[in-house]
C-alpha cells in the first residue's frame, strides 16, 4: 500500500473511511469468488449467482446420472428411482431373494436369517451336534 492509502487519502486527495475500504475489499472478493465459481461449472465469468446455481445443479445432475447408469438428461426423480431399484436389487440378491423383491420381503428374509443365525449360535443344541463356531458356515448368516 502507498503511504496515501495507509493514511486514508485516496488518489483524488479525499479521505475514505475504513468501512468503505472494507466494503470495496469484500465486493472485490465476492466478484472474484463468483467468477471462479462460474468458471468451475462452465458458466460465463459474468454470470450471476442464480445462473451459477442452475449450472451447478445441471453439472452435478449430469455427473450423478452418468455415475448411476442412466442417460445424462434424466431428472433427479428418475435418477433416484433408478438408484433405489439398483440398491434394492443388490441387497435382495445378497440376502438370497429375487432381484425384484420389495423392501418388506428383503426385511423379512434378513430377520429370518439373523434369527436362525442367533438361534444356531446361542440356542440349545441337539445331542451330538458340534459346538457353535466349530464350522466356518456358523459365522456366515447369508449361507
Amino acid at each position: 500500500m502507498t503511504e496515501d492509502k495507509q493514511s486514508g487519502q485516496g488518489a483524488t486527495g479525499g479521505s475514505s473511511s475504513s468501512a468503505d475500504e472494507w466494503k470495496e475489499l469484500i465486493r472485490r472478493f465476492e466478484a472474484q469468488a463468483r467468477r471462479e465459481a462460474a468458471r468451475a461449472v462452465g458458466a460465463d465469468e459474468s454470470a450471476d449467482w442464480a445462473t451459477i446455481g442452475r449450472r451447478t445443479n445441471e453439472t452435478v445432475r449430469k455427473g450423478v446420472a452418468s455415475g448411476v447408469g442412466v442417460e445424462e438428461d434424466a431428472d433427479w426423480d428418475k435418477i433416484g428411482h433408478h438408484l433405489e431399484r439398483t440398491v434394492r436389487s443388490n441387497v435382495a440378491t445378497t440376502v438370497g431373494n429375487a432381484p425384484d423383491s420389495d423392501w418388506a420381503t428383503i426385511g423379512q428374509t434378513v430377520e429370518q436369517k439373523v434369527r436362525a443365525f442367533m438361534q444356531n449360535l446361542f440356542g440349545p443344541k441337539p445331542a451330538g451336534q458340534p459346538p457353535a463356531g466349530s464350522k466356518k458356515d456358523d459365522l456366515d448368516p447369508w449361507r
